[in-house]
């Protein structure tokens, strides 16, 4: 693959980083994704913007309607595969903060994941809180819980709720001595505080928000060569 001279030098940058880290920690958003054919946060699906699909409001008043969008994001979701930049990450095995559902980076083979906003793999009960697989919504256009019969909710975090393992997250941040962040600009809250904490505590914080399924791979590749 030939890349340009901008490329080489974010390259070179991220490896002489990456060969200085003892305990790197990638933060990952949409953007990792868009190579393996998925949307960024402010696209839309089936003629709805993402923005206003993932909210409670709209899983609350307009419950049907949302299972419908659910249901077919859920099956196109489900054929995606994992891109060069997921398996990267894999390869160098660093632990991941992900800010997306799509559940990529296991399938890729990374076995440190925190999920901010939860999965698609999962629905979760209002009632009694059980977890069941993401098939049940195929079974009636409301799925409801089959132990207790409440409503089921798919288990990511819509605008309106609190972010899952966000105290685990500034605890890796905070032992990391680089954080690399992938495919997202990190405008949220709470999550635009990671890097903050990264950087107070004298980490290095690199972005690569373009190109990262060509230049991630390359990286990696050239740290195992180097370490032969």
């Amino acid at each position: 693959m030939k890349i340009g001279m901008v490329e080489r030098k974010t390259v070179e940058t991220c490896k002489k980083l990456l060969q200085q880290a003892g305990q790197p920690v990638a933060i990952t958003g949409a953007g990792i994704s868009v190579a393996s054919g998925l949307p960024t946060g402010s696209g839309e699906w089936q003629g709805i913007e993402l923005r206003d699909f993932f909210t409670l409001d709209m899983f609350l008043h307009s419950t049907e309607r949302f299972y419908r969008y659910y249901r077919h994001m859920l099956r196109h979701w489900k054929q995606a595969k994992p891109n060069p930049a997921h398996y990267a990450l894999a390869r160098h095995g660093m632990p991941i903060i992900t800010q997306n559902i799509d559940g990529l980076h296991q399938r890729a083979g990374s076995p440190h994941v925190l999920e901010l906003h939860g999965n698609l793999r999962e629905l979760v009960c209002r009632g009694c809180a059980a977890i069941f697989s993401s098939d049940l919504v195929y079974t009636e256009s409301i799925p409801k819980c089959p132990s207790c019969g409440h409503l089921l909710k798919p288990d990511i975090v819509l605008v309106g709720e609190d972010v899952y393992h966000f105290a685990t997250a500034v605890d890796w941040v905070g032992k990391a001595d680089l954080l690399l962040v992938v495919g997202t600009r990190l405008e949220m809250e709470p999550c635009r505080q990671l890097p903050e904490i990264a950087r107070r505590n004298g980490a290095p914080v690199f972005t690569l928000n373009r190109h990262a399924e060509q230049i991630l791979p390359i990286i990696v590749c050239e740290l195992s060569d180097s370490k032969r």
